[in-house]
């Protein structure tokens, strides 16, 4: 055995040196700092951690000099297939009708089944009027991928298509000293014969693919300068000429040529599985002996001891940590075999987000993009994406006009914002109008709709009874602590009342005794009207908080359309506030 890199030797037995010089000073460091302040010294497990973490360390070094065993002759086996690609370079292919254009997408073609055709030795020609080899038979398929990338240079706007030439020419390059031929030849063109061509009779040997590029509607063929500037399309006779593809005369190519087969191509289409299974099937692969020389890797002998020595340095070094892990993982593995499901944290109500198609809209929106179709598309999405008053106000600013068949649906998802965005009168109007209309205009839709508003405004009703019946118990509880609060006061009063009569004489105490009762009397009732008129008080300013919350939420609004830009929705870097 021996190391293929052995001049790298020297390098890595100097870092494993230093390497082992800092680890042993930085250990005696530690350990020095530990026994002067904790009066600790270095345990043997650790000393027997530390020598074999750096063998396993030292170990894993010497193994990137790649250690090899001695050499040894083998024979192995080399498969003889052969394929010639052929790309036609006619004007015609200059076409548009598949992307970019059909000659770009046949180079494209042919780059996936050089990429895939492990074992084939292949040939790169083009055709037109004649036959051009770019490349002879070679596996190296980086030297194919380069040459056809060059191809994409090639002047296309002179020639004609000789296709039958082409594979005419192709089959001399099979031909062995015996006379035989065998391989594949794979055409990628659009199956324009512009040229008369000449009949095929090809030996058995020779399997033939034909891959159309191109579609059958066609498309002008664009005439472009050096600079790849359109001039205009090209013409015969004055006529703009239309580029075709042929697939009868790929079907015609079957009558003469024994294994056969055609595909064809469009923009997103590639057939290179099925084109290989078809050569595969038709020859049957012929391996020749050919001895080789190797020097078997044994870079594992190196490798497989690193990793044990660094497994036994953690297991001793770090053993509480190594027992956590282990109990860990039996834990989880008890958690997975009992089937009991890990505790789940409570999550949050998620806030309402915005879709993307409600995002791409709002950008049209406020670029002045959106036409009155695609208001009322970015009105239904806020609806769905739960944020019904910005939904209600575009519904709003859309829907003026009267109701309609085609309007009737937005207006009920403009009357399904204004609910929920606690507009219930406006919404209750908007539903009957909507009732309305579907009564004079009867259908079944009309009706299915007539459903689902009557379905929505017994939730509100219900919703406001419920709220009804917390506001009376509200009422009555706060009438409760009132006529407990006076009742404490009043009776503090007639405590210094008392107090009073016991210093006068018991004579006039009757006097003032008479006199304080009908004051008391009198003093009982203002304080019961005073009560009545706080009663009035609170239920007018329970009526008046309505309306100052709107008017709190509308000064906001205002504010906020003063420091946000409605054209870019971002706020203004400048400017004094109202606030």
């Amino acid at each position: 055995m021996s190391f293929e890199h052995l001049e790298y030797f020297p390098v890595i037995i100097l870092g494993i040196v230093i390497f082992s010089i800092l680890v042993f000073k930085t250990n005696a460091r530690f350990f020095q700092w530990v026994e002067d302040h904790w009066f600790f010294k270095e345990s043997y497990r650790h000393k027997i951690s530390t020598i074999l973490y750096l063998i396993g360390v030292s170990l894993l070094l010497l193994g990137l000099l790649d250690l090899r065993g001695p050499e040894k002759r083998i024979t192995g086996k080399v498969s003889e297939q052969k394929t010639i690609i052929l790309i036609d370079n006619s004007a015609s292919m200059l076409a548009e009708d598949v992307r970019p254009n059909r000659f770009e997408k046949a180079l494209l073609l042919a780059k996936h089944f050089v990429k895939n055709a492990v074992g084939h030795k292949i040939s790169l020609s083009v055709f037109s009027d004649g036959v051009k080899k770019i490349v002879p038979f070679t596996d190296d398929y980086n030297l194919i991928d380069a040459r056809i990338d060059s191809l994409k240079n090639l002047d296309l706007r002179r020639g004609g298509t000789n296709l039958a030439f082409a594979i005419k020419e192709s089959v001399q390059n099979f031909i062995t000293a015996n006379g035989e031929a065998e391989g594949n030849i794979l055409v990628f063109t659009d199956g324009e014969e512009n040229d008369e061509g000449i009949a095929l009779n090809l030996p058995k040997g020779i399997s033939v693919v034909m891959v159309g590029v191109g579609t059958a509607k066609g498309a002008p063929i664009p005439l472009r300068n050096n600079r790849g500037v359109l001039t205009g399309n090209k013409r015969h006779k004055g006529k703009v000429v239309i580029s075709k593809l042929n697939e009868k005369y790929f079907k015609s190519l079957d009558e003469n040529i024994k294994n056969y087969n055609y595909w064809i191509a469009t923009s997103y289409s590639l057939p290179t599985t099925r084109i290989l299974n078809f050569f595969n099937k038709i020859h049957d692969v012929k391996n020749s002996q050919n001895d080789f020389r190797i020097k078997p890797v044994y870079a594992q002998y190196l490798l497989v001891p690193a990793v044990i020595f660094l497994a036994l340095s953690f297991i001793l070094g770090r053993r509480i940590i190594f027992v956590m892990v282990i109990t860990l993982m039996f834990s989880l593995v008890s958690f997975a075999q009992n089937k009991t499901p890990l505790p789940v944290p409570a999550m949050e109500a998620d806030e309402p987000v915005k879709s993307e198609k409600t995002l791409e809209l709002e950008e049209k929106f406020a670029g002045g993009n959106l036409d009155r179709e695609g208001k009322l598309a970015l009105a239904s999405s806020l609806l769905k994406d739960n944020f019904p008053e910005q939904s209600a106000a575009l519904y709003e600013e859309v829907l003026k006009d009267n109701i309609s068949g085609e309007t009737a649906p937005h207006q009920f998802n403009y009357a399904t914002s204004l609910l929920k965005s606690n507009k219930v009168p406006q919404a209750i109007n908007k539903y009957k109008e909507i009732m309305d209309y579907n009564k004079a205009n009867p259908s079944k839709s009309a009706e299915d709709m007539n459903d689902m508003i009557k379905k929505n405004i017994l939730k509100v009703l219900k919703q406001q009874q419920s709220k009804k019946g917390k506001s009376k118990s509200d009422d009555q509880s706060e009438n409760k602590e009132d006529s407990q609060k006076s009742e404490g006061q009043e009776g503090n009063k007639e405590g210094e009342q008392k107090d009073k009569k016991d210093k006068q004489d018991s004579k006039d105490g009757k006097e003032k005794e008479n006199k304080k009762e009908s004051s008391g009397k009198d003093e009982k009732d203002k304080k019961r009207e005073s009560t009545k008129e706080s009663e009035k008080e609170k239920k007018e300013r329970r009526k008046k908080l309505p309306a100052q919350l709107k008017q709190l939420m509308n000064n906001d609004n205002q504010l906020q359309k003063k420091m946000i830009d409605a054209k870019t929705t971002k706020r203004k870097a400048g400017g004094t506030k109202d606030w």
